[in-house]
């Protein structure tokens, strides 16, 4: 039966800026441009037959005109792939955007339009797509019905919302039962960030890829595309990550720690083990766990700093507990320092969890105010 080779991305959004860069990378613009590049040298070294951007490769309809330039050169270096573009929300088809006003090459089908489909009659494909015409479009564009090719494998690159029951969406609403209905073997979506599993309705696959590169702390962890073999009504799809870096939460246990200096030592062995090709080039958000002595008190500005000198970005939350052992002796002085840690841990056992964690920060701070001086940004 016949097969063809696809690589499913989305979401690039080139031109935008990243959270957490510094110097010369502080819009990290290049970096998401060059993640482009990364995909078609992929079409190129794995003879991609179609290579299916589902909607945003840019994160504006009128990206600079040398951005504009270089992307459209680089699609026509791999002539060998199709290249089929379904314009979103943030780079819609509209007057004078980049995908109405340039020329593009051979190999490169934009869709323009409400519902189209190309056929490719060499490799038995039928490829439909469509196109946001503006930033929002409320009624769905997979409608109508699709006229599927009964002998061709059936694609579909589109950006929108999978909405359920009433659920309402400006961003191209699809339900689930136009998937059942469509006919299509395999439908890649663009517009959500977070990856999903290759599922199926009905007979047709689809799936949402996510962005292959993250921007901000929102779309944090690992970030790619989906490449593999497609035929009539089978698809064998998987993940490749690409992303030139990531964003990462982190725990890091510092119960066994009594100085900053150990605490910052611990997090550099613990994230070189983790992520030891990127863990420099990624951002952090690190938060601190475990039981500590209540007379130490993590110095959060020494231990960034000192994580500054080896990592792009860290920010770090002190979230550790008193032993338990020790409050509890604590709680039982019958001195203003036990009244306190009484009325305290009262407030943070009923309280909601946001407010508790407030609570057990004035825990914190308060009995460090006991024993010593408490510093501004102590927390």
């Amino acid at each position: 039966m016949n097969s063809i080779k696809i690589l499913h991305c989305a979401d690039f959004h080139i031109g935008a800026s990243r959270t957490g860069l510094k110097g010369a990378l502080s819009s990290g613009s290049t970096e998401i441009k060059n993640t482009f590049f990364k995909v078609l040298d992929i079409c190129r070294k794995e003879a991609v037959d179609f290579l299916l951007i589902a909607g945003d490769l840019f994160d504006t309809p009128f990206p600079d005109a040398e951005t504009a330039a270089e992307i459209i050169q680089a699609m026509s270096n791999i002539p060998d792939t199709t290249i089929a573009i379904s314009p979103g929300n943030h780079d819609c088809a509209c007057p004078g955007s980049f995908y109405l006003k340039n020329d593009f090459p051979d190999n490169v089908v934009v869709f323009t339009s409400f519902a189209e489909y190309f056929d490719f009659p060499e490799k038995k494909v039928r490829l439909f797509g469509a196109a946001f015409t503006d930033r929002f479009e409320r009624i769905s564009l997979l409608s109508q019905k699709l006229e599927v090719h009964p002998e061709f494998i059936n694609l579909c690159v589109l950006h929108g919302d999978i909405v359920s029951g009433l659920t309402e969406s400006v961003y191209n609403p699809i339900s689930q039962n136009s998937i059942k209905e469509s006919g299509l073997d395999y439908l890649a979506l663009g517009h959500i960030h977070k990856r999903s599993e290759i599922k199926k309705a009905g007979d047709t696959a689809f799936s949402y890829c996510g962005c292959p590169d993250g921007k901000g702390f929102d779309e944090d962890g690992s970030r790619g595309v989906y490449i593999g073999t497609v035929k009539r009504g089978h698809c064998n799809l998987s993940y490749t990550e690409l992303s030139s870096r990531q964003y990462i939460f982190a725990e890091t246990d510092i119960s066994n720690c009594d100085t900053s200096a150990a605490i910052s030592s611990k997090i550099i062995v613990q994230l070189k083990s983790q992520f030891p090709e990127t863990f420099d080039k990624n951002l952090y958000r690190i938060s601190l766990v475990g039981e500590v002595d209540f007379s130490f008190s993590p110095n959060i500005s020494q231990i960034e700093t000192t994580l500054s000198e080896v990592l792009e970005y860290a920010k770090v939350k002190d979230c550790t507990e008193f032993q338990v052992k020790d409050i509890e002796k604590i709680a039982s002085e019958s001195t203003l320092r036990g009244i306190f840690v009484q009325k305290m841990l009262k407030l943070s056992e009923n309280a909601n969890p946001e407010d508790a964690v407030t609570y057990r920060s004035a825990l914190k701070l308060g009995l460090k105010a006991f024993e010593s001086e408490v510093t501004l940004g102590a927390n």
